[in-house]
């Protein structure tokens, strides 16, 4: 059952790594500039977009069939490789020739990542049932979330931060994540009449503002970075819910446990940053925006020097 389980993850991770990757070509084929929701209309209607999105549901389905079958600590460390994969396809279809500090995040995103998930498993007590008021704060601290992205996405949306996007992505993800195992656990235990609707309401929520952020990454970022940071912040941000908000630290949870799961995490964050700023698209981009600064500024001075050329020969 355990080679069956690390088949489902790589073949999950392929699927994401495809999906992705044919998502943001759509989004950057269609769009210019920052993604606004009027633009999101000619996409649901882009066969390769939901293309995309067929890919991406396939590799969710085949991740959790393999959870099913294999503990998290065999499973999860697997879906890193869509990062590489990731990387490989977007360099590949942009001709772009990978640099340094883009292999470096990527190990660094994949060595952090999969040893935060490893010191999770085995800190925390899987059989812990969270109670209602567990479920309460998660719900209330998700709202919050919603409104404070929700505002800022206003104001940083001309600017085209994708760091933002992703990250903001990421957090919603990390409750869902949370939120859609405590109603499952809810429905296993008790049957559909338990289930705190407010839950659910803000997993549809979540998942749709979580969606949308994606979208917007695609179009001021390459796509392995959207994948990278998913892939890290998505399951820190589970497990540190379960952790604090949930209770479910177990009896092997200790101080030195804790020490590594947090230089881990910051190992994988540090990787996220590093991609963001040393990846080739970006860079190329980066090198893009200059040029155009530099020519709107050289034209403003040739708009202000022409008039006094023009005044000096009408005196003469």
């Amino acid at each position: 059952m355990q080679w069956i389980a690390v088949a489902l993850a790589l073949s999950s991770a392929v699927c994401l790594a495809l999906g992705t990757q044919t998502q943001s070509v759509a989004v950057t084929g269609h769009t210019e500039g920052p993604l606004t929701p009027r633009g999101l209309w000619p996409l649901v209607r882009n066969l390769r977009w939901l293309s995309g999105l067929a890919l991406l549901g396939l590799g969710t389905v085949l991740n959790v069939a393999a959870l099913s079958l294999a503990t998290v600590t065999v499973v999860q460390p697997i879906g890193v490789i869509a990062l590489v994969i990731t990387t490989l396809l977007h360099a590949r279809h942009r001709h772009l020739i990978i640099n340094r500090g883009t292999w470096l995040a990527v190990a660094l995103c994949s060595v952090g990542g999969a040893t935060f998930v490893v010191c999770a498993v085995i800190g925390t007590d899987p059989t812990h049932v969270p109670g209602t008021r567990a479920e309460n704060t998660v719900v209330a601290l998700l709202v919050g979330l919603v409104v404070l992205i929700g505002v800022c996405e206003l104001f940083v949306r001309r600017h085209r931060i994708s760091m933002f996007y992703v990250l903001g992505a990421g957090l919603l993800y990390g409750f869902v994540a949370v939120l859609v195992r405590l109603t499952a656990t809810t429905i296993t235990s008790s049957g559909f009449g338990d289930i705190r609707w407010t839950s659910v309401l803000m997993i549809v929520v979540a998942a749709a503002l979580g969606g949308w952020m994606v979208q917007c990454a695609y179009s001021c970022g390459p796509p392995d970075l959207v994948i990278a940071g998913l892939t890290v912040v998505d399951p820190m941000v589970g497990v540190a819910l379960g952790l604090v908000v949930l209770g479910e630290a177990g009896d092997f949870f200790t101080g030195a446990l804790g020490t590594a799961m947090g230089l881990a995490g910051l190992v994988a964050i540090v990787g996220v940053v590093v991609l963001s700023r040393h990846h080739p698209e970006v860079l190329q981009r980066r090198a893009a925006a200059r040029a155009q600064q530099d020519a709107v500024t050289s034209g403003a001075v040739a708009d202000t020097a022409t008039p006094r050329r023009t005044e000096r020969a009408t005196d003469r």
